[in-house]
């Protein structure tokens, strides 16, 4: 196996994933709490091998696109190896697609191949699929978008045509030879086009990016050979982090999620664990059951599974660390949750599905110190994953929230937003990134590119750098609101709300107003058994924030909804406020 793997190019999938399997072929690699089930390398590799072999018989060749569409399983996994051992572009397609998103994500991406679950997240996926052919066949439509070979998961003996089970494609792939495989796999290289991520469509219909493997590594000159120093820094943390587990709460369609697989694959050999969708007693459930050891999620999840009825109910003290994603997360969430958990350390980062990995930071816990740990960032920190330590002091003295020190691969500078003139350093501006890591959209509008001339990508999110590139995050351009010409940042508002004794979550948004533009709404989540009034919030905020900048609308709500990818749903915020739905909408 050794000797098959040096015939691949290095930092791609086929290679990573055979070296792994070469190894540590019998650690675990993948655990799903859903089913119980755990699988090794070896298997993984096997089982990715056997599905490749599937569709070259299915005459995929390098560049097709290959559709996923199913909760978090083994399968998932395997299907996007699979597809990247024989350079097909892996889109997978958000879990809670409604039928005209899953249309508008077939028709966009033009994938050779459809694997499914039957249903998912109260989605029947199957029923749906069986509409979009139907419809396009009743209204005569050009139906060159329609996949020409869909797999299902389960239910083997009720499918019918064009419908196919999954173990399918693995008899195909058993009358495949081993050498044609290895010739499609030695063709790949780390600048091919890897997967087709779309963005969460916050501001209209989901936009595509297709990003490279070499997008997600840690070095913009990926295929170099490490330094014989470095090498054997990666094998003792290897010997360590084999012990260790992750909880991944991201979904493989994300970002974060995706770019998770790549720990284990390239950076330390760790196991990671994957619920079958997100849920706050399940993640509970299964940090107790399979020791987790570290926890992946936005601050709004982890927020969700401290904050549940059902948390004392579980035993998390195997916990050593979180690694926050996604979303920014200021020193008032961290309090509220380093009083629920015991941890040596977390991590914070920021990026984007357009800009990749663009800053992390790690801060150890001073009332806390574990040697093992801080000798295992030591070594990491020379594979070059991580960027830095933060100080907790860092954290304490900022009501914004820290995204971490900017890679060393990668450029950040803050801009005007109006006149577009680089700030100074502690200056607010937009976040502009430029790096090998930045991706444009698949389909741009002509005359609106993504990214400048030279390179830049404008993130829209506001933000300062400090002297030592640490990057602060403090607001997002769309959610400032405008009253009566006066530009009021919501997170300032946030910030004073969560400060208050009684609140346990709060999110500002502007709504239409005819005479001011637009009025500031506060939605709170109260602590629990606690009766919290408008009018007691309206007197409370007002030593702390100036006259216009006071909520005129409270709305109070049990819990927040949360996007498939683990952040504030703000479009379902507004729809709620704005069509009155949940608790009346009261002036303060």
């Amino acid at each position: 196996m050794r000797k098959n793997t040096n015939m691949l190019n290095k930092d791609t999938i086929p290679y990573l994933l055979q070296k792994r399997a070469a190894e540590c072929p019998h650690d675990a690699a993948y655990s799903f709490p859903a089913d119980s089930s755990h699988h090794t390398w070896l298997s993984i590799w096997e089982e990715s091998r056997l599905v490749a072999k599937g569709f070259l018989q299915l005459g995929i060749k390098k560049g097709d696109t290959i559709a996923l569409l199913m909760a978090g399983r083994v399968e998932l996994v395997i299907s996007m190896f699979a597809a990247a051992c024989v350079g097909a572009i892996i889109v997978p397609l958000n879990t809670y697609s409604k039928k005209s998103e899953l249309q508008h994500y077939l028709k966009d991406s033009r994938s050779a191949v459809l694997i499914m679950g039957t249903e998912g997240q109260h989605i029947h996926y199957l029923a749906m699929m069986q509409e979009i052919i139907m419809d396009s066949n009743k209204e005569e439509m050009d139906g060159d978008w329609l996949p020409k070979h869909i797999f299902v998961l389960d239910e083997a003996s009720k499918l019918t045509a064009p419908f196919q089970s999954f173990t399918q494609l693995g008899a195909l792939g058993a009358a495949v030879d081993e050498s044609d495989f290895l010739t499609a796999c030695k063709v790949i290289v780390p600048k091919d086009p890897l997967i087709l991520l779309y963005t969460s469509g916050t501001l209209g219909m989901p936009k595509g990016v297709l990003r490279s493997t070499a997008s997600f590594l840690l070095s913009a000159n990926v295929g170099e050979q490490p330094a014989r120093s470095t090498a054997l820094l990666m094998k003792l943390s290897d010997r360590i982090t084999r012990y260790f587990s992750i909880m991944n709460l991201l979904p493989l369609y994300h970002l974060g999620g995706f770019a998770t697989l790549f720990t284990g694959l390239k950076a330390c050999n760790i196991r990671i664990v994957m619920l079958s969708h997100y849920n706050p007693v399940n993640a509970l459930s299964a940090i107790e059951t399979e020791r987790c050891r570290v926890l992946i999620g936005t601050p709004f999840m982890i927020q969700q599974m401290l904050s549940s009825p059902k948390r004392n109910e579980f035993d998390l003290k195997s916990l050593l660390g979180v690694a926050f994603t996604s979303a920014a997360v200021n020193n008032t969430i961290l309090q509220k949750i380093m009083k629920n958990l015991d941890l040596y350390f977390f991590m914070v980062s920021y990026g984007s599905s357009e800009a990749g990995a663009v800053a992390n930071g790690t801060c150890f816990i001073d009332r806390r110190n574990n040697l093992l740990l801080r000798l295992l960032y030591q070594l990491l920190k020379h594979t070059s994953l991580l960027s830095g330590m933060i100080p907790y002091k860092e954290f304490e003295k900022g009501t914004y929230s820290i995204g971490g020190k900017v890679d060393k691969v990668v450029e950040v500078k803050i801009v005007n937003p109006e006149t577009g003139e680089t700030m100074a350093p502690h200056e607010q501006g937009e976040i502009a990134i430029r790096s090998h890591r930045v991706m444009r959209y698949t389909n741009e509008l002509q005359g609106r590119a993504s990214i400048t001339a030279d390179g830049w990508y404008n993130s829209g999110d506001l933000g300062f750098l400090d002297d030592r590139r640490n990057l602060t995050i403090t607001g997002r351009m769309h959610r400032m609101i405008t009253r009566g010409g006066e530009k009021i940042s919501p997170i300032e508002i946030e910030n004073v709300l969560l400060r208050h004794k009684d609140v346990e979550e709060a999110l500002v948004i502007g709504v239409p107003d005819e005479l001011y533009g637009e009025q500031i709404c506060a939605c709170i989540v109260a602590k629990q058994g606690v009766n919290l009034t408008s009018d007691r919030l309206k007197n409370d905020l007002g030593p702390y924030l100036s006259a216009f900048k006071l909520p005129r609308y409270f709305v109070f709500l049990p819990e927040f909804p949360l996007s498939p990818t683990g952040k504030i749903s703000i479009a379902d915020m507004k729809s709620l406020v704005i069509n009155g739905v949940g608790e009346t909408r009261k002036h303060a």
